[in-house]
């Protein structure tokens, strides 16, 4: 597993907040409740830090040396 430094979660973070904020920007012209525009951004954070995090979990680090071919 790669490892947690605090500079990727920030840019996860930021990712997320990002995403949210389009959301919420879109969700107030469109609903009238601001529960719902809320709730939207909220439920919009949550899935794309998850999503990011998981991309985050699965990728493989390649161990591999600056200028020599990776297929032999």
């Amino acid at each position: 597993m790669p490892k947690s430094n605090k500079a990727s979660i920030k840019s996860l973070l930021g990712l997320s907040l990002a995403s949210s904020l389009f959301v919420l920007v879109i969700a107030f012209a469109s609903f009238d409740n601001p529960t719902e525009v809320f709730l939207s951004g909220g439920i919009t954070f949550v899935i794309v830090f998850l999503v990011l995090l998981l991309l985050r979990a699965l990728t493989k680090e390649d161990n591999f040396k600056p200028g020599e071919p990776r297929l032999k």
